[in-house]
């Protein structure tokens, strides 16, 4: 595993963790949620279980988050989010281990991007796993965020790490980005092989959701309901293990290409 550094469209030096493997004949990229790091406990499940499945493995640290990457005056976005993705893909492109089409993984606000992404470039993606999917529609999400009152009323939200104790300074911008965005005319564009994994202790906006976007997929799809586990998926040993779990069986059976007999394009409650 190496930690680089690379720069983005707007000047922003971003960091990334990269693990290749000579063996590794496939690629994956991996976004983290808002304010969060490369380093969360779930992403290193992700990078983890996609590298023992024989991936090279992109683990990306998003600009203005609390992370190791640069922030920008204007704050976080989706948007935001999204470009920062689409620029570690055009370096990857130079690089020796990249290949086509490839794997995009994430959570929360990650998950939204690389669902976009793979709407919107759907001949380069062959298989998707969001991970606590938030929202498909920015205006409802505009609506909803639990942020917008007090957005609306300062201008900003103080998001607080719970561990590090840092602040992400969400300003008004973050809200009126989301109107950008309706994912519900744009998923069915999605050809990817298709996985999602929520927690049930999760938001039940963020789970209907989930349920929304599965429904919308046209392609081969899951959805794996995580009983007991919250918007965080591994922050306890017994969540890890449930998160773990789902992932094996989502990776076992996509690289297999086993399909319906692994019960994929329907809901599956417990994995």
């Amino acid at each position: 595993m190496k930690e680089l550094i690379i720069t983005n469209r707007k000047g922003l030096k971003m960091a990334l963790r990269v693990t290749t493997n000579p063996n590794a004949d496939k690629l994956v990229f991996l976004e983290h949620g808002l304010g969060a790091r490369k380093e969360y406990p779930h992403m290193l499940v992700l990078e983890e279980e996609f590298s023992k499945h024989g991936y090279n493995v992109v683990n990306i640290d998003a600009t203005d988050s609390l992370n190791a990457s640069d922030s920008s005056r204007g704050g976080v976005t989706f948007s935001g989010f999204y470009q920062d993705l689409e620029d570690v893909i055009a370096w990857a492109k130079e690089q020796s281990f990249y290949r086509e089409p490839f794997a995009l993984a994430g959570q929360s606000l990650g998950a939204e991007a690389v669902v976009f992404y793979a709407s919107q470039n759907p001949e380069k993606v062959e298989f998707l796993v969001p991970c606590s999917f938030p929202w498909i529609d920015g205006k409802l999400e505009f609506q909803n965020n639990k942020r917008t009152k007090d957005i609306l009323e300062k201008g900003y939200f103080d998001q607080i790490s719970k561990s590090t104790g840092r602040v992400l300074r969400i300003n008004r911008n973050y809200l009126d980005d989301l109107l950008s965005y309706d994912l519900t005319t744009q998923v069915g564009k999605i050809v990817a092989e298709t996985h999602l994994i929520v927690g049930l202790k999760d938001s039940e906006y963020h789970i209907e959701n989930n349920k929304k976007l599965f429904q919308l997929l046209n392609c081969k799809k899951s959805l794996q309901m995580l009983d007991g586990v919250p918007h965080d998926l591994a922050n306890t040993t017994e969540d890890k293990e449930k998160f773990l779990k789902a992932l094996e069986k989502v990776l076992i059976s996509h690289n297999k290409n086993y399909g319906d007999c692994y019960g994929f394009n329907k809901r599956i409650d417990k994995p």
